[in-house]
């Protein structure tokens, strides 16, 4: 069995195929048919007289191709445990900032009844 190469009248890949030998083992490959493997191409061209493949897509073909091909992508538990991940960070995060703040108000009100403490205790002991 060998790997064949279809394109269309316009050079244009259509499907690979597989051809089988002989029975003397020899290989004919079809009319419109290239041995030579295109790369990944998103619309590849052959040139039969370089033997060559070349893109012939645009950049906008290749760009909405990549868009739809992302926004039908199913997500994979990977992609969902990350996204949750994220998630409770920010939680977590959040929850700290609202300890700190809290923290922080106590200190404060804390400090506020020692001085006035102090300040009564100035008061009695100036009488």
């Amino acid at each position: 069995m060998k790997q064949v190469y279809g394109y269309d009248e316009n050079f244009f890949f259509t499907v690979p195929l597989t051809i089988e030998p002989d029975e003397e083992g020899i290989y004919s490959v079809p009319e419109n048919c290239t041995t030579i493997q295109p790369p990944s191409f998103v619309k590849p061209k052959f040139h039969p007289e370089e033997q060559t493949w070349t893109e012939e897509a645009t950049q906008e073909e290749i760009e909405q191709l990549y868009e739809k091909a992302a926004s039908e992508r199913e997500q994979s538990p990977i992609d969902i445990l990350k996204i949750q991940n994220a998630k409770l960070t920010l939680q977590i995060a959040a929850a700290e900032k609202e300890n700190a703040d809290r923290r922080k108000r106590e200190a404060e009100q804390a400090l506020i009844i020692a001085q006035l403490q102090q300040a009564i205790n100035d008061l009695k002991g100036g009488s």
